[in-house]
């Protein structure tokens, strides 16, 4: 059998079956004669071939085995440079929490004997190939030029037409850029392994000390070494130190949250019912015995110190004890004087009602008839005075505040400011006039006047308000705003160019660029969905570090129904993104118009609506009316949710510069991904979620402060209309 005769026979004739498929649209006769010509002339070249036994069968069956069988060889070839690519992926990651010992160890062990094994697998799996099979190319091994053009004719869509073909066929001979990256990643693997398990037998080390340190009451430099540690590891306590330190923390609270409550006790208005003195030496004596008592608990308490010499606990504790003590002194001189003032007010009073007794019985006509209306008058001011304090409980406010038309639900920002004071809706408030404000660390300034009327609910009905535009810039430039429906400050763009650049060059991040121009102003391309949480972690930790968010606050991506609120998009039903997808028909980012206005969004240019052929620079069409850009456009963006209850995919939302259809251009369209794909259409955007105490509140505070957060107060020319509304009187609890 001549293989080579038999591999160009094959040719000849998979280009004769292509010249009879597009035979049917020839015009030219001479084309038709020539095309009749090759046919005599390859019946004739193959049927003298076979005559001379050169070829044993129909050459096209024979060709076609070859490639099944070249098909077979390079899938476990693909299979097994797959496997080595995400070999310890997780141990190259090494993510917060989430390693073991035993896996490491396991892992070291596989990237040993695969490294170790490498070349004898590359021999097995190169001893299926035939001399014939591949050749010598400029770039490299490769298939044999008449297999791959035959491949290319009769089979376009074979797995030998794949572009990462000449790779697998040069892995198995210890060549090419496969080989290289299998050879750097099991490198880099056993190197990560020996780290992490190093790394680990060092961090229980550390543990033990920090925890011997914490048992002692050593708690700062125990949570100094805490905080030292890389947190990677899920079997070691990291939890149980800090659990110590917590509860040291809670003890010390604990201990001035009772003095407090006893203080709050004594300090709240009481005076003796009238004309009843001895009631007061009871309520005297009560408050005395618990005073009493949280002294021996104090005592306790300090005694409990001596087993902590030399701690932070003991020496915390002692200086609690001081101030706790002194204080305690004072708080029972303080309730010594307003039980002196309450007794000698009963006995004025109880005095007062016995020479009235005697003036009466002794001159009985002259006083009866001034008595009797004295006493009914004061019957009618107590009377006056029990209703005006019933009436004073039910004088509140209700409101409802809505930006941009949706009803704001954050309790953290649900909140007015009556005379600088924090209200919310349903507060109680003494009636006046007040001066209407707003936090301006959210929204921008709104001043007016109301006034809440007395021994009544008082509506001030819905107070539309406007969020701030510029909440928070953070040190790359990104700008973030609140969005009513959301917790969280969304970027008002999508992730820019230069902002994934500088990401990608701290971190060494493999960053494809796409094949059209960006200019930095352009969102980022080419991101997966692993690759847009990194950056949002690497953003964390850098903001972190700068002081620009707090310990508790974290840049990521958004929700699925945060996108939603972002887009101004109703209430959808469903449990995941899968089931809300497409559920709310024609509601668009810019409206309820098909085809879409011009120059509200970059879309596909068979729609004809804006000037880019690829990504546009981020906010170059008008934003929604909360502010963002690009909701509707550009790029596809990432969402933090799976699609479906599978979690194999993650959503996508907001189109692209290639859609076009008006199914996937709604608000409510969803796409889904593989986390791992990266594609020219689809980008992402940040969410800050920033959560108080954060500097990404409290530098906006200085700006505009705040006023102490006690009950709001009436202008005095109202209170003076009111009888027995004092300008300074606190809401009734």
């Amino acid at each position: 059998m001549n293989l080579d005769l038999t591999r160009k026979l094959a040719i000849l004739q998979a280009t004769a079956a292509e010249l009879r498929e597009s035979s049917r649209s020839f015009t030219e006769t001479s084309d038709m004669f020539a095309h009749r010509q090759f046919q005599f002339e390859l019946a004739e070249y193959l049927g003298t071939h076979r005559a001379a036994g050169d070829i044993p069968y129909d050459p096209d069956v024979f060709v076609g085995e070859e490639l099944d069988r070249l098909e077979r060889l390079l899938e476990p070839v693909a299979k097994f440079v797959k496997e080595q690519l995400e070999l310890g992926k997780e141990i190259i990651e090494a993510k917060k929490h989430s390693l073991k010992l035993p896996q490491i160890q396991e892992c070291q062990v596989a990237a040993d004997a695969a490294f170790n094994g490498l070349v004898e697998t590359q021999h097995r799996l190169a001893s299926g190939f035939l001399n014939k099979d591949l050749s010598l190319e400029p770039t490299g091994i490769d298939l044999s030029p008449d297999l791959v053009t035959f491949a290319k004719l009769a089979r376009p869509k074979s797995t030998l037409m794949q572009p990462d073909r000449p790779g697998l066929c040069q892995f198995p001979h210890g060549e090419g850029p496969l080989h290289a990256q299998v050879v750097t990643h099991l490198e880099t693997l056993r190197a990560a392994c020996a780290d992490l398990i190093e790394l680990h037998a060092a961090q229980a080390e550390i543990l033990q000390q920090a925890h011997a340190l914490a048992e002692a009451g050593d708690f700062a430099r125990a949570a100094a070494l805490i905080a030292s540690l890389k947190l990677v590891f899920a079997d070691l306590p990291y939890q149980h130190v800090n659990d110590v330190i917590e509860g040291w923390r809670k003890n010390l609270e604990e201990v001035e949250a009772k003095f407090i409550r006893h203080r709050e006790r004594i300090e709240a208005p009481w005076k003796a019912p009238f004309a009843q003195p001895w009631e007061v030496p009871p309520r005297q004596r009560e408050e005395d015995e618990r005073l009493q008592q949280f002294h021996d608990y104090l005592v306790k308490f300090h005694g409990s110190l001596e087993s902590w010499k030399s701690s932070d606990f003991a020496r915390e504790g002692h200086s609690l004890f001081k101030k706790l003590t002194a204080q305690l002194d004072a708080l029972r001189d303080d309730l010594r004087q307003r039980c002196d003032a309450a007794q000698t007010r009963a006995l004025l009073e109880l005095g007062s009602l016995v020479l009235l007794g005697v003036l009466t019985a002794v001159f009985p006509r002259k006083l009866l008839p001034v008595i009797g209306p004295i006493a009914g008058l004061f019957a009618l001011v107590k009377l006056g005075r029990n209703v005006h304090r019933r009436l004073l409980v039910r004088t509140a406010v209700t409101f409802r505040l809505e930006a941009n038309g949706r009803q704001v639900e954050d309790p953290e920002k649900c909140f007015i400011r009556l005379n600088g004071a924090t209200v919310r809706a349903g507060d109680r408030i003494a009636p006046g006039t007040y001066k209407l404000t707003l936090d301006t660390s959210f929204f921008e300034p709104l001043t007016r006047t109301v006034t809440v009327h007395f021994g009544r609910s008082n509506n001030l009905g819905v107070i539309a308000v406007k969020l701030n535009r510029d909440t928070h810039t953070n040190t790359l430039g990104m700008r973030f705003m609140p969005v009513p429906g959301a917790t969280v400050l969304f970027s008002v763009w999508p992730t820019r160019v230069l902002d994934y650049a500088a990401f990608a060059q701290a971190t060494q991040q493999k960053w494809i660029q796409p094949k059209f121009r960006q200019e930095p102003s352009h969102p980022a391309v080419n991101v997966s969905w692993d690759d847009a949480r990194a950056f949002c972690k690497w953003l964390t930790e850098k903001e972190f570090r700068a002081g620009r968010i707090g310990e508790r606050d974290s840049y990521r991506l958004p929700t699925d129904l945060e996108w939603s609120a972002a887009v101004d998009l109703g209430k959808e039903t469903g449990a995941t993104p899968a089931e809300r997808d497409g559920k709310i028909r024609d509601v668009y980012p810019w409206g309820k118009d098909w085809p879409p206005p011009k120059n509200v969004g970059n879309y596909d240019g068979e729609l004809r609506r804006d000037d880019f052929d690829y990504t546009s620079p981020v906010g170059s069409f008008p934003a929604n009316r909360h502010g963002l850009h690009d909701l509707g456009g550009n790029v596809w963006e990432w969402c933090q949710d799976a699609y479906d209850n599978t979690q194999d995919y993650k959503v996508l939302r907001g189109a692209s510069w290639h859609s076009s259809k008006p199914h996937t251009l709604l608000s409510s369209a969803r796409l889904f991904n593989s986390p791992g794909h990266r594609i020219d259409i689809v980008g992402f955007r940040c969410v800050l979620d920033a959560r108080r105490p954060s500097p990404v509140f409290s530098s906006l505070e200085k700006a505009a402060p705040e006023s102490p957060a006690t009950a709001p107060a009436p202008t005095k020319a109202d209170a003076a209309q009111q009888p027995n509304s004092p300008v300074d009187s606190k809401p009734v609890s």
